[in-house]
C-alpha cells in the first residue's frame, strides 16, 4: 500500500521500496512507496533485501532510471537525481507560555491558549466550553 507525503516526512530515514510496478522516467513521490511498517517481516521471511537502499528522504523527486516491479527496492542503480543526504528536520518551536493567552474567534466560537490547553468556547445556540490540554 503507498504512502502518504505526510508518512513519508515522518519516515524519512527508512528504506524506500517501490509499492507497485513503475515505468522508468517517472518522478518518485510518496504515492510509489511502500509503509516502511510492512519491511520487518518481509525481510525475515527473505522476500526482500534492503542491501544498497536508498532512503525515503533521498528519493522523493528523485527519477525512476528502469522499469521496476512492486516491493523493488531503491538503489543507486535504478535511481537518478537522488540526494546524498537527507536534510534534518528543524526541531519545532515549543510553545511559548505568555502572561497573556492568545485568541481567535472565529463565528461565534472563541478559542483561546491558557496554561497549557487550549480553550474553546462556543456561544451560538448552546453554551459549549471546552479545555484541551496541549
Amino acid at each position: 500500500m503507498s504512502i502518504t507525503a505526510e508518512t513519508a516526512k515522518a519516515h524519512a530515514n527508512d528504506p524506500a521500496v517501490l509499492c507497485c510496478r513503475a515505468e522508468a522516467g517517472i518522478t518518485i513521490e510518496a504515492a510509489n512507496l511502500e509503509d516502511p511498517a510492512i519491511f520487518d517481516e518481509l525481510v525475515d521471511s527473505g522476500l526482500l533485501t534492503l542491501d544498497g537502499c536508498l532512503t525515503i528522504g533521498q528519493v522523493l523527486g528523485a527519477t525512476l532510471t528502469r522499469t521496476s516491479d512492486s516491493l523493488s527496492p531503491l538503489t543507486p542503480d535504478n535511481v537518478e537525481g537522488y540526494k546524498d543526504s537527507v536534510p534534518e528536520e528543524e526541531p519545532e518551536a515549543d510553545p511559548v507560555e505568555s502572561s497573556q493567552p492568545a485568541a481567535v474567534s472565529v463565528s461565534g466560537a472563541v478559542a483561546q491558549i491558557q496554561h497549557g490547553k487550549v480553550v474553546i468556547s462556543i456561544k451560538e445556540g448552546k453554551d459549549i466550553y471546552l479545555e484541551l490540554p496541549i
